[in-house]
């Protein structure tokens, strides 16, 4: 009897691979928490309540955005990291992932320990300046930089933010010597770059509502490709200034999994969240919510990220960016 249930148990064993394949486990038997490490109402955690009813609506179970702000994200992604390796726990996360591993040198979780599922969306950082500057494209910009040095301010949503990082590369590029401003949060940096307080602000496309209005003027943006939402703005690479010929910035969304989950659960994960990614429904959301969905395979994102790091590693630490 023993030997027959041992045998019985080798068997299963070599099964299950092929049971996974032909979906026949049925992952995930419980709630998913998908964690985003910023606070509630923040962009990052907009698109995760866009992705998790249709991932909840895909899988049967529930899926709840948990918010664990804090600790420049290293709370909410250290609770991912250690978490259950069962696939039950995601993470939401942006460019501060990237980030803290350059800037942080004992960071509280092994960044090795998380695994890229998916990224899900994308955008170009955009060149907004005051109405009030007076300036109308990048090489006046440079120019009343450089003839007012130390005078030109520039707002982020934070300390080591995108935006931040961003102005960073355009100043060791151009050798502009502008002051950073950092505000808590996008909102309260662009009121003030509406009312002059500040002279420039890289942000995202959803502020060229602002420039319809006349109360911003924008100068260009962050990525080489067209993007549909700026037909009238010339990326900042292609503005003819030969020192800012390689200048790329955006920012970037994407899904991580703890990586010891197993690898058929990561590849029904992977799987799942491209096939919601690719609805119309999902799509138009992204949209709406200022950002450009982008599909890419685990491996595409993966090095993605690597690349994220070697980029921006060199400027990180060239300008001495810190953390708050």
């Amino acid at each position: 009897m023993k030997r027959f249930m041992l045998a019985a148990a080798v068997l299963f064993q070599a099964l299950l691979p092929s049971a996974w394949a032909q979906g026949a486990n049925p992952f995930p038997t419980k709630p998913v928490t998908l964690v985003v490490p910023y606070a509630a109402g923040g962009l990052t955690d907009v698109l995760a309540r866009i992705v998790a009813p249709r991932l909840a609506a895909r899988w049967g179970q529930s899926v709840v955005v948990e918010n664990r702000p804090g600790g420049g994200t290293n709370i909410g992604t250290a609770y991912v990291a250690r978490s259950p390796a069962d696939g039950h726990t995601l993470l939401m996360t942006a460019f501060g992932y990237i980030g803290n591993q350059i800037m942080v040198p004992n960071l509280p979780y092994d960044p090795k320990a998380l695994a890229p599922l998916a990224m899900v969306a994308d955008s170009p950082s955009v060149l907004f300046v005051s109405a009030a500057l007076p300036v109308n494209n990048l090489a006046e910009l440079i120019a009343y930089g450089k003839a007012h040095p130390g005078k030109l301010s520039f707002a982020s949503s934070g300390n080591a933010s995108s935006p931040h990082i961003a102005a960073e590369l355009f100043a060791a590029m151009t050798g502009i010597d502008m002051v950073h401003v950092p505000y808590r949060g996008n909102g309260p940096a662009i009121n003030d770059l509406i009312g002059g307080q500040v002279d420039a602000l890289f942000d995202s496309p959803a502020t060229m509502a602002h420039v319809a209005t006349g109360k911003l003027k924008v100068l260009g943006f962050g990525y080489s490709r067209p993007n549909p939402r700026l037909p009238q703005v010339v990326p900042i690479s292609q503005a003819g200034i030969p020192a800012l010929a390689s200048f790329e910035a955006g920012g970037w969304f994407g899904l991580l999994v703890p990586s010891a989950v197993a690898e058929p659960v990561q590849q029904k994960l992977a799987a799942d969240i491209r096939a919601v990614l690719e609805t119309a429904d999902v799509r138009e959301s992204l949209s709406r919510a200022g950002v450009d969905p982008r599909v890419m395979s685990r491996a595409e994102f993966a090095s993605y990220l690597q690349r994220e790091l070697e980029r921006w590693g060199p400027v990180i630490r060239a300008r001495n960016i810190r953390p708050d």
